[in-house]
């Protein structure tokens, strides 16, 4: 336990239910057992569950300031065991006038008839006592494991920001590269419409609510926020195509990892053909699955992990982003063919954030 903070303790409704249900249970049991053939023997279990009350109220008290008090484990059992020793003589001695002048009992010597009754009060307080530290250990066991599952969710998110704030570097510098080529070769009408679409885009991109996953409507949203700035950049010589049904549309996916898939299949196969070529983006289900396939012309292969120069960047990125967010590392896969490349994703299928499913 924390020394410099008070362990929070068992709840009052808890408390209650430790403390009096095996003396409820016990007395229960033993008046039944009697009733029918000695009724006024049951008295008998009636006045032990009274003076156990007694007691009990107390050192529910004392129970409660033993354990916010953070005592060593061995003082705060000799402690315990003092107190519930103490407080079962003193409810015996009511217990046992009462029973006496009841005649359910004998008279005897007061002492020794006093150790022999107080032995089951004293019982039942130990009892209250175990069930109310194991009960407390419980909750600090449950709240250190709340706390670390919520430094592990920090951790994560942090290094996801990381990722994010690594990627979005890399596309600006990969398009403000193509927009100053176009300035170079007096393309000026389309630079203007470039930076027109890349201001859409950075609006979209950077001005977001943190969040790590959208639904694939938003994500394709995003897209073809992007689309439009490599149209304006390559024209004619890019063709997209896309299959998208309905019933992904709101399947949750990271957000923005389209777009560096669609970069690399434009900067490092369509772009490099003098003849442009196609894309092609298929989205669907299969079984607990989204998956993702983006086909392009050309035999590009983007290094697994990003070098001095930005390459591979984008593909490393969102692997590394796949496997953070839903711990698996064969998310993402590359099939190269003899005239084409296809990049797929595959992901759990889930319409609201996965994180809260996990």
């Amino acid at each position: 336990m924390d020394a410099h903070q008070a362990p929070e303790s068992p709840s009052r409704l808890l408390t209650l239910v430790i403390g009096w249900g095996p003396c409820t249970l016990a007395s229960s049991i033993g008046a039944l057992a009697v009733i029918h053939d000695a009724p006024r023997q049951a008295l008998f279990d009636l006045l032990l569950w009274l003076a156990y009350s007694l007691a009990a109220f107390p050192f529910a008290w004392i129970l409660r300031s033993t354990w916010r008090a953070n005592l060593r484990f061995s003082v705060a059992v000799a402690l315990l065991m003092l107190t519930s020793f103490l407080l079962a003589m003193l409810v015996s001695i009511p217990q046992y006038e009462l029973a006496t002048r009841l005649g359910l009992i004998r008279p005897a010597p007061l002492w020794p008839a006093l150790l022999i009754r107080m032995q089951g009060s004293w019982f039942l307080l130990i009892i209250f006592a175990a069930l109310y530290w194991v009960a407390g250990y419980s909750i600090l066991a449950m709240k250190r494991r709340e706390r670390e599952e919520q430094a592990v969710a920090l951790a994560r998110d942090a290094e996801l920001i990381a990722l994010r704030y690594q990627l979005q570097p890399h596309f600006l510098f990969n398009a403000l590269n193509a927009i100053s080529t176009l300035v170079v070769e007096r393309h000026t009408d389309q630079a203007a419409r470039m930076i027109a679409r890349l201001g859409d885009f950075l609006r979209l991109t950077l001005i977001g609510d943190g969040r790590h996953e959208v639904s694939l409507a938003e994500e394709l949203n995003a897209t073809a926020s992007y689309l439009d700035i490599e149209r304006a950049r390559l024209g004619d010589r890019l063709s997209i195509t896309m299959q998208v049904g309905p019933e992904v549309m709101l399947c949750r996916v990271p957000w923005l990892f389209m777009q560096p898939l669609l970069e690399n299949a434009i900067r490092h196969g369509v772009a490099m053909r003098p003849e442009g070529g196609r894309i092609d983006v298929d989205a669907s289900r299969h079984g607990d699955h989204l998956c993702v396939r983006v086909r392009s012309d050309g035999t590009w292969r983007e290094s697994a992990s990003p070098s001095l120069d930005g390459q591979g960047i984008g593909l490393s990125n969102i692997q590394a982003r796949l496997s953070k967010l839903y711990g698996d590392t064969d998310a993402l896969s590359i099939k190269q063919g003899q005239e084409d490349v296809t990049v797929t994703v595959r992901i759990p299928f889930v319409t609201h954030p996965y994180s809260e499913a996990s």
